[in-house]
């Protein structure tokens, strides 16, 4: 309507900003009414919190039109809880142990090698694909990285290809020391070439780890980074943009 319309719109950036808007505020709305999980989760509470004021004023209009009580949204406490480093032990949780699978799908990369692998990658996606310079830039110049590849039921942010291009797992060391989860490009033969380095003992426990809710991740870990460091040199050169949650560069 608005693209047929602009004139009806009211943002003070024209009607494509209106649109943007609405289209964001609206993208997780199909999933608002579910049950909230265990873990206390709650669709439209994170929708609610997440929204700009201006997609706060348009939802209210809409809830208001419908009649619908929406106070409960701005009494609910702040989603979501803080975010964790990812565990890289088993525990006795509520999650329990898990079986140990996969020993051998744990590798060891230094930073050099997983930018270079990251690069090798990229190089085979279609044109268009955000770049994950921005990634590869903060890493650690000295870290090491743990990787393997995705398992069913993993989020998973682009299917398999183009050639043999997979989604993997990365225990990522920032340039900070910190530990955050990312999901990396790579190419399957190149990662399958890569020798085993890790000791069956540390193997066997990443294998028995199952992942942790609200996991630190490569976005939050940016967002952050920003803000903590408005000046950073690599932000400035590469535009400033940190990698969103189904980058591929992530």
């Amino acid at each position: 309507m608005l693209a047929f319309n602009p004139d009806l719109s009211t943002h003070p950036e024209g009607h494509l900003a209106e649109i943007n808007l609405i289209a964001d505020v609206c993208h997780n709305l199909p999933g608002a009414a579910w049950v909230p999980v265990a873990d206390g989760y709650d669709h439209f509470v994170y929708i609610w919190q997440t929204a700009s004021p201006d997609q706060q004023r348009w939802l209210r209009t809409h809830l208001d039109d419908l009649g619908v009580d929406y106070r409960y949204l701005a009494e609910s406490p702040p989603w979501p809880p803080p975010p964790r480093a990812p565990a890289q032990r088993p525990s006795l949780g509520r999650h329990g142990l898990r079986f140990p699978s996969d020993l051998g799908a744990f590798v060891s990369i230094d930073t050099t090698t997983l930018q270079g692998l990251v690069r090798e990658a990229n190089a085979l996606e279609p044109p268009g694909r955000k770049s994950p310079e921005w990634t590869l830039a903060h890493l650690h110049p000295h870290g090491h990285h743990i990787v393997r590849p995705s398992r069913r039921g993993e989020p998973l942010f682009l299917p398999p290809g183009p050639e043999d291009l997979r989604q993997y797992r990365g225990l990522l060391e920032m340039r900070d020391g910190a530990t955050v989860v990312g999901h990396p490009r790579l190419r399957k033969s190149s990662f399958a070439a890569l020798p085993a380095n890790l000791s069956l003992v540390k193997r066997m426990q990443l294998a028995a780890t199952p992942r942790a809710s609200h996991e630190r991740d490569l976005y939050l870990w940016g967002r952050d980074h920003r803000a903590a460091d408005p000046d950073c040199l690599d932000c400035a050169r590469l535009a400033g943009t940190p990698p969103d949650a189904d980058s591929p560069a992530d």
